[in-house]
């Protein structure tokens, strides 16, 4: 599916992209494509509502503003009285956690086998947060029309 903005009056129009692409992506990039994911959703909820907000500085700092996102998401979903089970401030404060031990991960080693254990552990966080992002990816997709 080529990701897309609806134009109607549907609540939150945001960046629709299916799974699968959304997989590839953020696996390819090793997690860098969430700039652009996150930059992009922003840029679709400001061409929507209006709202005095700055897309590209949500997307450079993506981990600062992924709760306030995924609020939106959910509120949009109530609003179009669409249920769905994601739990996003639950969702968003792991990956906000993810990403602080992912930080706090590269101060730690000293020695050349404890870069090895620093990447393993990393390869482990960008899995995780796939997942819960792909959990977002699905809410934001099912707001869109998309039941893919």
């Amino acid at each position: 599916m080529k990701p897309t903005i609806a134009t109607d009056d549907r609540p939150g129009a945001l960046y629709t992209v299916a799974i699968p692409h959304f997989l590839l992506l953020y696996v390819l990039t090793c997690g860098c494509y969430l700039f652009y994911w996150s930059y992009r959703n922003w840029a679709f909820y400001k061409a929507h509502s209006g709202a005095a907000i700055t897309p590209v500085i949500r997307g450079l700092l993506w981990p600062f503003f992924v709760l306030e996102l995924f609020d939106k998401v959910q509120n949009a979903l109530d609003r179009a009285q669409q249920p769905h089970r994601w739990y996003p401030e639950s969702r968003a404060l792991l990956i906000m956690l993810l990403v602080m031990l992912s930080v706090l991960l590269f101060t730690f080693p000293d020695r050349p086998l404890g870069m090895v254990c620093v990447y393993v552990a990393e390869a482990v966080l960008i899995a995780i947060s796939g997942y819960l992002f792909m959990g977002a990816q699905r809410a934001i997709n099912l707001l869109s029309g998309d039941t893919q």
